[in-house]
């Protein structure tokens, strides 16, 4: 999957999902427009700073709020408590766990889920390997969100696109085809 801004301010994105077979590549799913951080890009985020960072990841599971999904990656349906540590102090820094509440800053996936965007998401292994405190936390592909006129938004950090286009992606990634998230600034 790969995410082109135009500048590294930019929050409005390309987004194209291919696939490289002996050195071929072909388009499996668009030109697309996504959203990235409010704002932009960079290489070096920091927890909280409304970037989306510059690189390459692994896509390494699915979320989202249908009891099942048309996905071959590992799949969690959210449920109440379901939380993303986003607080650079918590032990549990930039994880998933279930608690009975899910304070700010932290991610609470249920409520996000339900409110339209991470109806489906995609997580990837941005800070995980190791996970460093402040780095940035709950990096993800998801549905855009929409502002009271129904535009679309830019993220805090994430990727987002058309539900319509994450449903094609929840379809088409294949965990045995190690799906990456490759995002940059156009050269």
């Amino acid at each position: 999957m790969v995410v082109e801004v135009d500048s590294a301010r930019s929050t409005v994105a390309t987004l194209r999902l291919v696939e490289v077979v002996g050195g071929v590549e072909t388009t499996l799913v668009g030109p697309v427009v996504a959203r990235v951080g409010r704002n932009g890009v960079k290489r070096d985020r920091r927890e909280g700073d409304g970037t989306t960072p510059i690189g390459t990841f692994g896509i390494d599971g699915a979320f989202g709020s249908p009891r099942t999904a048309r996905s071959a990656l590992p799949y969690r349906r959210v449920e109440n408590g379901d939380c993303w540590i986003s607080d650079v102090a918590d032990r549990f820094y930039n994880r998933l766990v279930t608690r009975d509440r899910c304070d700010t800053p932290n991610e609470d996936l249920s409520r996000i889920a339900s409110a339209g965007p991470y109806e489906y998401a995609l997580t990837t292994d941005y800070n995980t390997s190791p996970i460093v405190a402040g780095k940035g936390s709950a990096i993800f592909v998801h549905v855009h969100a929409y502002d009271g006129a129904k535009r679309t938004k830019p993220t805090s950090g994430c990727v987002s696109v058309s539900r319509s286009v994450m449903k094609r992606l929840f379809a088409l990634l294949d965990p045995a085809k190690s799906p990456t998230l490759v995002v940059r600034v156009k050269e």
